[in-house]
């Protein structure tokens, strides 16, 4: 059975189990509830009942409940959900180019990749993948970071780049990502964010890449206490959403939506800056937690440079990828 047929099918199921309303937005998140993100959608949601006077019900399923991403996006394309807020990564299925935004190690700080996600050649991913899939994306992509800084939790310590040969590492389903993992030397095995601490636990996997203020929410900490930030790739919250539930919205609705997700996004960066405040001092004072955010990553970006460098010589990098990263840098 193709992957394609098991989608579909799950979604047939979740159809089923969420019966269509045209008051009701289903937002789908893999995140609990009580991280910034899942505040952040309560607060959308808060929002969008005041400003539609109870019009449009946005009903929030946390923690992957209906399903993981690849699912999830399927669902999205269909109309069964209509908003999907995660890493722009997951739209890559449709426009392979996408997933450069994770691209390991290529991006020299944020506001680098910020210019890069709002340059020409990105946006002209985005517009394939609308006209394909029917997946927009409501407001701007940076508006909302993920987390202050990427991360590496492991069980056994990590005190250089040498220390990840080996390592087997938690991954999503994503090829770029899985080819620049193993190129650094780690035995990349996929799973579910869900299923990570588990994962941890029962020995699939030793460690695991995080937004570092997902760390807490997630208790990872717990199963892998040797933390490193690692600055992988600047990350946003990329609230993707279906473009026929948009386009039959009433344009004061529009409006309402696209303020509610404003402030919504300037909320979860409130709670970002409030847990990047305290957060070293939060895990340490866990026992048996040792952080170093002062990890030397300057070997891992010289050799995911190597990595870029051979596949732009053998012209597998999208048309276009390494002017688009140049022009972002000056900007």
């Amino acid at each position: 059975m193709s992957l394609y047929t098991r989608l579909a099918g799950a979604t047939v199921l979740v159809a089923a189990a969420f019966p269509a309303s045209a008051d009701t937005w289903r937002l789908s998140s893999m995140m609990t509830p009580d991280s910034f993100e899942g505040q952040a959608y309560q607060k959308f949601a808060d929002l969008v009942e005041e400003y539609t006077d109870g019009d449009i019900d946005v009903r929030i399923y946390p923690n992957e409940q209906i399903g993981s991403m690849d699912s999830v996006v399927e669902q999205l394309s269909q109309n069964v959900i209509q908003l999907a807020p995660s890493g722009i990564s997951f739209m890559s299925r449709w426009e392979e180019g996408i997933t450069y935004a994770a691209a390991p190690f290529l991006f020299d700080d944020y506001d680098h990749w910020s210019n890069f996600v709002n340059g020409e050649l990105f946006q002209s991913w985005l517009e394939t993948v609308e006209e394909e899939a029917n997946i927009a994306i409501l407001g701007n992509i940076p508006d909302m970071p993920r987390g202050t800084f990427r991360t590496l939790l492991s069980e056994t310590p990590i005190e250089t780049a040498d220390d990840i040969e080996g390592l087997k590492i938690r991954q999503y389903q994503n090829d770029l990502i899985i080819d620049a993992w193993t190129h650094l030397g780690a035995e990349v095995r996929v799973l579910p964010w869900g299923e990570v601490y588990d994962g941890v636990n029962r020995g699939i996997v030793s460690a695991v890449t995080s937004p570092a203020e997902a760390i807490m929410s997630m208790r990872f900490y717990e199963v892998a206490p040797n933390i490193i930030r690692t600055d992988e790739y600047p990350q946003a919250v990329s609230w993707m959403m279906n473009v026929n539930a948009w386009n039959a919205l009433t344009p004061e609705q529009q409006d309402a939506m696209s303020r509610a997700h404003a402030e919504a996004a300037a909320y979860g960066r409130e709670l970002l800056d409030e847990a990047a405040a305290t957060l070293k001092a939060d895990l340490e004072a866990e026992e048996g937690v040792n952080v170093n955010f002062d990890f030397d990553n300057g070997p891992l970006v010289a050799k995911m440079q190597e990595f870029y460098s051979a596949r732009e010589a053998a012209g597998e990098l999208p048309e276009g990828l390494v002017a688009a990263v140049d022009a972002a840098r000056t900007e």
